[in-house]
């Protein structure tokens, strides 16, 4: 006599079944297990997923500011760092070539911490735009003297040098061409190692006051000379009085070389 015993369960995750056949003292048992087939197709689809991503990190962000900083102050601003604050962790975008583009935001003359907008675009369309914390600093090469440099005295070559300096805007006010420098005269004393503005220099005083001058005047191919006193000094341009030696009387005169003045009559 044979008696069977089928017995069926169902477990999560795994299907199977096990028959059990006794036959006097001989025992046979068979299990077959079953992969629950939807489970490993979605753990498939997440892995693939998870490595078609690609990442943005600080790295990243950090190029694409530097890079639009340095075109937007190149004239004006020697080197640039940028310290990218926040994103904190890289951010995941999908696969394809990713383009990072920094947008204008009408306020691009600070230093310091700032926010820079950044589009993304993967694969030549539009993704997002990434709110990006970064501190910015900058430097430029000075213009400074190499020794004191007294009022009114002229400035040449042999009297200046550069120092790098760290900024505060990048707008800033010194000078960085020694062209810029070179032939003027100092406005006030200037002690050396002093970053030069605008203001610190002027065109040279070209006559000074009480020095023989050649006094001439023009009307179309008529020109007529005669020698003056100046009773004030001045630079190229500038109208100065000047006393007529001849006749004793004084004159407004235009400075157009050393010991040259000329009047309209």
């Amino acid at each position: 006599m044979k008696i069977r015993l089928v017995l069926l369960w169902l477990s999560v995750g795994v299907t199977g079944w096990t028959s059990v056949v006794s036959a006097g003292t001989r025992v046979d048992t068979r299990t077959v297990t079953l992969v629950n087939a939807g489970h490993e197709l979605r753990s498939g689809e997440k892995e693939r997923e998870r490595l078609a991503m690609q990442e943005i990190n600080g790295d990243l962000l950090q190029g694409a500011i530097q890079r639009y900083l340095e075109h937007t102050w190149s004239q004006k601003v020697k080197t640039i760092t940028v310290t990218v604050l926040d994103p904190t962790e890289p951010i995941s975008a999908p696969s394809g070539i990713v383009e990072l583009h920094v947008l204008p935001t009408g306020f691009d003359d600070g230093l310091g911490r700032r926010v820079f907008p950044v589009a993304v675009t993967v694969g030549g369309k539009a993704w997002k735009t990434i709110q990006v914390m970064a501190d910015v600093s900058a430097m430029i090469d000075a213009i400074v003297p190499t020794r004191l440099l007294k009022t009114e005295e002229l400035i040449d070559g042999a009297d200046l040098k550069t120092a790098r300096i760290r900024i505060l805007q990048w707008n800033h006010p010194f000078l960085t061409d020694r062209d810029e420098v070179i032939g003027k005269s100092a406005a006030r004393p200037l002690p050396p190692d002093t970053p030069l503005r605008q203001a610190f220099v002027k065109l040279p005083l070209v006559v000074k006051k009480g020095d023989r001058v050649m006094i001439e005047a023009r009307r179309g191919g008529l020109s007529i000379q005669a020698y003056g006193i100046t009773k004030s000094s001045g630079q190229v341009g500038q109208t100065i009085m000047v006393a007529n030696l001849d006749s004793g009387r004084e004159l407004r005169a235009k400075v157009v070389a050393p010991s040259l003045v000329q009047v309209e009559f």
